[in-house]
């Protein structure tokens, strides 16, 4: 990128008198020559502005909160105007990068988050079945009629802003970015549970099937399992997709073994049972169908996790990909879990299905085979490796949010360091990795809380979709995405969402605390981050208010220059703003924006041009008076010429 000009060239003298040539020029016939007084104030104008472009702060005289302290540092610096070219060996390296990217396509970005959707099946019908009775199938299919306009929801946020994060990414780009990161806190303890449930769910399955060495408890396999999924994932996405793409093929072929054994064994043994549980089975004293029903669907939504997740990976996806895994995703939900539990109840009794909740479809294996365990041995061993995958669906997802976060600045620049062979972050996935087990450990292999956990979140950051999604509508409803819902329906997904929130909480009253425990210590950790330099203003303050302390000038000096190296180094990375228009108050709603959510001290704007009559007038004029309005802020202002077409849609 090659800098044709700099803020040299944009002195107010040169660009006025321009300006005044081309009115001498083209209106004098119009308009009589400027009168002794009106050429004398414009003369003193521009010295005043000379004078204060040459030597003077954009600072005002007015007393700061530190009076024992200097507030220079505050001040950020005049801004300046580059010209700048785009080469067209920047356009080739920007390229090269691009076809250089590993994508991965349809069935390996299914098989990422599908593993969890699939999988969920393995401990929401029995659960399902406790609440809800015989009611159970019904549940789960109004589960699956929900999750169709869920769907389109989710592919309405994606694709109109296609960036990774979730739902992090869409109130970042609709709302404050406090607001985001509370939704951050949602997903990551999302995926914090979704890992540590998954690996100790399938140790506990291996566990009752198999005789372990006694010192490989569940326990010890848990954090086992954490350690080598972890090390798939820093293998890379794209290896990491082929490993899901296989379990999930298995697991879908488990499934389907299960489900045509299932059919068989109806048509063989007749529809007693399920007459049986319809007429024989009473509802619990003080229930009604509609209780039960609605109880099985707060249960029952737990079996569509994952559902939430693709849309973390969204910018390692190849183009278009993102509304076909969605339906791809759709589809299993359908076919496998609202069906599986309809042959549940119809081949084993409900009592049954309620004693052994945990195992609900190895013991639809075991009756569907008239008593013999080949079948129920199979979905055990499946379950084991398909939960694992979960943990590794997880990984991802958490990879892709706590990478936005970083680019954004509420997590350490750190974390985007990649690994040198495999490209992965892989400092991400090894403080996750830390979390997960200190967790686990605190917990002493207890998952229940986490479970608990785990339902809020979920059930939180799916609601979150819904949020965003009437605010993209309202905010940012011009953005092109390839799907549209209807503003009732986000509002009818959203209460129905939040009344199966409310509704686990009020069957299990200890979720609620176990989640506000865990949601503090991640909410406080992000606050922390986001506010690091308000915090370190505070300590400042703080500081100077102890004016003991200022009796040791030394040992003063060093504090004082300390933090403010510290507050300096915070504010130092720029926040860029492509610019449409020379408007002064989209300029100024740009430059509140990052004053409100950024701790930055330095904001470029760039306006991209093909032809220089496209730079509009006032550009220069408003930018200038912009940044002497904000003397915390250095404003830049860059007009880059491209030979990109469609420059303005860039912007």
């Amino acid at each position: 990128m090659t800098k044709l000009d700099s803020s040299a060239s944009n002195t107010p003298e040169d660009s006025e008198k321009h300006s005044t040539t081309e009115v001498n020029e083209n209106e004098c016939s119009l308009h009589p020559p400027p009168s002794f007084a009106e050429s004398e104030f414009h003369q003193i104008k521009q010295k005043q502005l000379k004078k204060r472009r040459g030597y003077a702060l954009k600072w005002s005289s007015v007393p700061t909160r530190y009076p024992n302290l200097s507030s220079s540092f505050e001040f950020a610096g005049w801004g300046s105007t580059y010209y700048m070219e785009i080469e067209p060996s920047d356009l080739q390296q920007y390229d090269e990068k691009k076809q250089n990217k590993t994508t991965i396509g349809q069935w390996r970005a299914t098989s990422i988050a599908g593993n969890d959707l699939i999988a969920s099946v393995l401990y929401s019908i029995g659960p399902c079945a406790v609440q809800a009775g015989k009611y159970a199938p019904i549940s789960m299919l109004l589960i699956a009629l929900l999750m169709y306009p869920m769907k389109r929801i989710i592919t309405e946020v994606a694709t109109s802003l296609p960036l990774n994060g979730g739902t992090y990414n869409a109130l970042l780009n609709t709302t404050t970015k406090t607001a985001a990161a509370i939704a951050a806190c949602l997903s990551v303890l999302d995926y914090l549970a979704t890992c540590v449930v998954s690996a100790s769910t399938a140790s506990a399955y291996l566990a009752a099937e198999v005789t372990l060495p006694e010192k490989l408890t569940p326990f010890v396999l848990t954090i086992i399992i954490l350690i080598a999924f972890s090390l798939i994932c820093i293998l890379g996405l794209k290896e990491s997709s082929t490993l899901t793409l296989s379990i999930f093929t298995l697991h879908s072929i488990t499934l389907t073994a299960v489900i045509i054994t299932s059919i068989v064994a109806w048509g063989k043994y007749g529809s007693q049972t399920l007459i049986d549980n319809w007429t024989q089975v009473p509802d619990p004293p003080g229930s009604n169908p509609v209780l039960l029903i609605a109880k099985g669907v707060c249960i029952g939504l737990l079996g569509v996790t994952g559902f939430e997740s693709a849309e973390n990976y969204i910018e390692d996806l190849k183009p278009n990909t993102f509304p076909k895994v969605m339906n791809n995703m759709f589809g299993f939900l359908v076919v496998i879990n609202a069906p599986l539990t309809l042959l549940t109840t119809v081949l084993v009794p409900i009592p049954i299905i309620q004693a052994n909740s945990a195992t609900a479809v190895s013991v639809l294996g075991q009756y569907a085979t008239g008593g013999s365990r080949w079948l129920r041995v199979w979905i055990m061993i499946d379950a084991v490796i398909v939960l694992c995958a979960g943990v590794l669906t997880g990984l991802i997802g958490a990879v892709g949010l706590v990478q936005r976060m970083s680019e954004d600045g509420i997590l350490p620049k750190f974390f985007l360091i990649r690994n040198p062979v495999t490209g992965s972050y892989q400092y991400i996935v090894l403080a996750f990795l830390i979390l997960s087990i200190t967790l686990y450990a605190i917990v002493g292999g207890d998952t229940s809380s986490l479970s608990g956990v785990f339902a809020v979140a979920f059930l939180g950051s799916m609601s979150t979709f819904a949020v965003a999604n009437i605010l993209i509508k309202y905010k940012r409803d011009r953005l092109p995405r390839l799907v549209k819902v209807s503003l009732g329906t986000s509002l009818l997904v959203f209460f129905i969402l939040l009344a199966a929130l409310i509704g686990n909480i009020i069957i299990d009253p200890q979720i609620a605390e176990y989640f506000v425990i865990y949601f503090a210590v991640v909410l406080v950790v992000i606050l922390i981050m986001l506010k690091r330099c308000w915090l370190w203003k505070l300590c400042y303050w703080l500081f100077d208010q102890m004016s003991f302390l200022h009796k040791f000038p030394q040992a003063s000096h060093r504090t004082e220059q300390f933090i403010q190296g510290q507050i300096k180094k915070i504010r130092k990375n720029p926040i860029v703003f492509f610019l449409k228009t020379d408007e002064p108050h989209i300029m100024n709603k740009a430059i509140q924006y990052v004053k409100n959510n950024e701790d930055t001290g330095h904001m470029k704007f760039v306006y991209l041009y093909q032809n220089l009559d496209e730079i509009p007038e006032e550009l220069e004029a408003n930018h200038r008076m912009l940044d002497e309005v904000y003397p915390k802020i250095q404003i830049d202002l860059a007009i880059e010429y491209t030979q990109i077409t469609n420059v303005h849609g860039m912007s």
